[in-house]
């Protein structure tokens, strides 16, 4: 009888304990990136900066500047700042950390939804105040509310995309004079950096259609669809985590 009456507090006790811990945990990885890990904000911000300048050269239009905020201004901005390995190498920019959590017992997909959680932080503030800018510059702006949960849903997509190339093309980060030292590391250094990119280019079309038929479907269906995307990208990776565990905890401590 003592053992079973034990037993029904701890079963309920378990998820919000869990979600508690889970929580502190984005917390914590929220403190680090800006405090530790302030090369990654830099890395962001000038990536912000160059996707402005393109967006605003390529989509302003002094005679209809309606149009600047009917391109999705905040949804470009954050697939040109996510195309980067601050996005992509979620798990080698801190390969040592990253082992240690491993041999804890920690999952991928754990360890990469915090991480995922504690980026998003960073990106949906700034994709939503150029958002705002854009609105402002419109003359006959579309749906604020549309448009942010546009932005919201990107962050999330591309996420999902970031944490798959996380699993398959982790690498450790070195200084430029120590990279130049060691010419064997630069194919699959370009490789690494180049393949956000490239996933860029073969899912827009996609992108585009999802777009479009979220678009369709209602004001929060393209929430609905990143975070969709976001699921599948951690599962997809703790997938390929799994499959490819030595050669993942090799490149992780390797340099590379």
């Amino acid at each position: 009888m003592s053992g079973r009456r034990l037993a029904g507090p701890t079963t309920v006790l378990r998820p919000p304990l869990d979600a508690v811990a889970f929580g502190a945990e984005v917390l914590g990885e929220v403190m680090a990136t800006y405090t530790r890990r302030r090369t990654r904000l830099v890395g962001l911000l000038v990536n912000l900066l160059l996707a402005v300048g393109w967006i605003g050269w390529s989509q302003w239009h002094p005679s209809r500047p309606e149009a600047f905020a009917a391109a999705h201004v905040g949804v470009l901005v954050v697939v040109w700042m996510m195309a980067d390995v601050v996005n992509t190498n979620q798990l080698g920019a801190d390969g040592e950390e990253v082992h240690a959590l491993l041999d804890a017992g920690r999952g991928v997909a754990r360890i990469l939804a915090v991480r995922n959680l504690a980026l998003a932080t960073v990106i949906v503030p700034l994709a939503l105040t150029v958002t705002l800018v854009a609105q402002a510059l419109a003359t006959r702006a579309p749906d604020l509310g549309r448009a942010s949960l546009a932005d919201v849903g990107a962050v999330f997509c591309w996420l999902g995309v970031g944490s798959v190339l996380s699993v398959l093309l982790p690498y450790r980060p070195l200084p430029w004079r120590a990279r130049l030292a060691l010419p064997r590391t630069w194919i699959r250094w370009a490789t690494c950096v180049g393949a956000p990119w490239i996933a860029v280019l073969g899912l827009e079309p996609a992108l585009r259609l999802a777009d479009r038929t979220a678009a369709a479907l209602g004001k929060g269906a393209p929430l609905a669809v990143g975070v969709l995307c976001w699921v599948l990208g951690l599962a997809g990776a703790a997938l390929l985590a799994r499959r490819h565990a030595r050669a993942l905890r090799h490149r992780l401590r390797m340099t590379e």
